[in-house]
């Protein structure tokens, strides 16, 4: 995969995700992928070449280092990249294919708006000395039209910040798309895959690294002691993949609770809204009575 597509995947999803949502995507590339890609194969590079045992039993190290370590560490993080990276990528996959075909239809109904306003040829003078008379027309309405817009510029600035804060949450932009219960369904998906990789990195190796283990499985001849090459650093490695983790967790919980306290929002200013315009219309209905 190069850079290029990997920046342009990226940018993507950043256009198709909340303010937590991009935190989580730093999260996940600085701390997950550079940091697996750079600390963790530089640590267990010589993971099994340095797990040593007192025998020299044929096969008797290749079993005991295959009961200390079933999986490695950096494959299992690297397939726990990938398994929760899906869900995100799979909705930006939707989320694409879901905006293209609602641009098509727009195109499309533009371009039959166009031909039904073709003239016909023997109208197109005519049309032209409308399009004159018009002409003079427009000119006195500019005046009216300056003076709306220089009112208008008060009132500008706050829109501009109010659209800033609609391209800066992302929220509003899902909810208008038509995009907010499959991003549920895959913040959903994403923090079930968290907690399940969470529970099995505990299964497979706890919470510490040991510097000596004991094995005693067949074809060892008794029980053999082998030593792990720096159990102190992969201890430490362990611990920030675990907080790492639990981090990833936590935002995505955050982006859950973020988009519902802010849906609970908009629906009770909509309804606040909507409470004076009634009262009014009451009024109004009751005086014509």
């Amino acid at each position: 995969m190069s850079w290029s597509f990997l920046t342009s995947l990226l940018e993507e999803i950043h256009n198709h995700s909340t303010f937590v949502g991009k935190m989580w995507l730093t999260v996940l590339v600085v701390f997950r992928i550079v940091l697996t890609a750079v600390g963790g194969e530089s640590i267990y590079s010589d993971e099994q070449s340095s797990f040593l045992c007192n025998t020299d039993q044929p096969g008797c190290k290749n079993v005991c280092f295959n009961e200390f370590s079933p999986l490695s560490h950096v494959r299992f993080w690297i397939f726990q990249i990938i398994l929760v990276s899906t869900p995100s990528l799979l909705y930006l996959g939707y989320a694409m294919n879901k905006i293209a075909r609602l641009e098509e239809g727009k195109e499309g109904t533009s371009v039959k708006f166009s031909k039904s306003r073709k003239v016909p040829l023997g109208r197109r003078q005519t049309r032209d000395q409308q399009v004159a008379e018009e002409n003079q027309e427009e000119a006195s309405v500019n005046y009216n039209m300056a003076t709306k817009e220089s009112q208008s510029d008060s009132v500008a600035p706050d829109a501009t910040r109010s659209g800033t804060k609609t391209r800066h949450d992302g929220r509003q932009r899902i909810q208008r798309d038509g995009l907010m219960t499959v991003y549920v369904l895959h913040l959903l998906t994403r923090s079930a895959l968290e907690i399940g990789f969470l529970f099995g990195q505990y299964m497979l190796y706890g919470f510490a690294v040991p510097a000596l283990f004991v094995c005693s499985s067949k074809p060892c001849p008794f029980s053999v002691d082998c030593f792990v090459s720096r159990p102190t650093e992969k201890t430490i490695f362990l611990h920030i993949m675990y907080a790492v983790t639990i981090l990833c967790l936590l935002l995505t919980v955050w982006e859950m609770l973020h988009l519902g306290l802010g849906t609970i929002s908009d629906f009770l200013q909509a309804r606040q809204r909507r409470s004076p315009e009634c009262s009014r219309k009451e009024l109004e209905d009751k005086a014509a009575a």
